[in-house]
């Protein structure tokens, strides 16, 4: 069962970060204690507010949520605003663990990370870096195309793996790339997500969850020895429980179905591959077959995990 939530907030590399917390509750309404909990944050653009279904669907499974806005997003504080940064995003999940793991009624043995689109990647780099996590979910995943070059040595990860967390980032200044989120006549740079697909989804959202969202997006770049956007690289290092939900007829190119497959292949722990139909998008739409299909198949995961 489920009962609202509570607004929280919490300091992440020099800003706030707000969001939900969703707990569960007992059959006689008490707040249920020592629960699982999901760590969510949205994927490229968008807002955590899209993500509201599935975190009631959660909560209502037995599971504490905290659904957060990544820095620069929504109602979290950042600058500049509309900046996409994946190292930023990977330290914001490391500093909701920290909040969540200090709330009452939390096992915080049991933290599973929660990624959708964009965010699928920096669940997955979160899972590496930090030994909390213990089960990763992967919506739609980013693992790239036909033209990924998987990585023979491990020479790459290494750096990033020592580097994630104390890297001084005011030693390696972003640049600002304009680019907008899809084809709508709004912003300006090439358009990320192609398709109509793209441009029915972000109109149908921002009708029902009006929030502070832009079509412009500035993804920020840094000099590095390497990337933190790097698709192909953290899935072979997974050491966790790992569910990939796939589209198989995802349209994006960075999610290409071979190579998600491929990517799936070198996870070395217990995994759990459920494929879908319905594009990129068609799992985000409440009481469909794609968002069922992959509810029900992430409940049964975490369950199978946290028992």
């Amino acid at each position: 069962m489920f009962e609202g939530f509570e607004r929280i907030e919490f300091a992440s590399e020099g800003a706030v970060l707000r969001g939900r917390l969703f707990r569960p509750v007992t059959v006689a309404g008490a707040l249920a204690t020592d629960v699982p909990v999901i760590i969510m944050a949205h994927g490229f653009s968008v807002l955590a507010a899209y993500l509201d279904d599935y975190a009631i669907d959660f909560a209502q499974a037995g599971f504490a949520v905290l659904l957060f806005d990544h820095r620069n997003f929504g109602e979290s504080d950042g600058a500049p605003r509309y900046g996409f940064d994946n190292l930023l995003q990977i330290r914001g999940y490391r500093d909701a663990m920290s909040f969540v793991a200090s709330q009452r009624g939390i096992d915080k043995q049991k933290i599973a990370v929660f990624g959708q689109s964009a965010s699928s990647l920096v669940a997955q780099f979160i899972a590496v870096f930090d030994d909390r996590v213990r089960a990763v979910i992967a919506y739609t995943p980013v693992c790239g195309n036909s033209a990924t070059k998987f990585d023979a040595s491990n020479e790459k990860f290494d750096w990033l793996r020592a580097n994630w967390s104390a890297l001084d980032l005011s030693t390696a200044p972003a640049r600002e790339l304009a680019v907008r989120m899809c084809r709508l006549h709004e912003g300006e740079g090439p358009v990320i997500v192609e398709g109509d697909a793209a441009v029915s989804y972000t109109t149908r959202m921002r009708k029902k969850y009006p929030g502070d969202w832009s079509n412009q997006v500035f993804i920020l770049q840094r000099k590095l020895e390497a990337q933190f956007n790097e698709q192909r690289l953290p899935a072979r290092y997974l050491k966790v429980p790992t569910l990939f939900v796939i589209a198989t007829d995802d349209q994006q190119p960075v999610c290409e179905l071979s190579t998600n497959r491929q990517c799936f292949d070198l996870i070395s722990a217990h995994k759990q591959l459920t494929e879908i139909t319905g594009g990129h998008f068609g799992l985000a739409y409440r009481d469909t077959e794609p968002y069922n299909h992959a509810i029900g198949a992430a409940i049964k995961f975490l369950h199978s995990v946290f028992g």
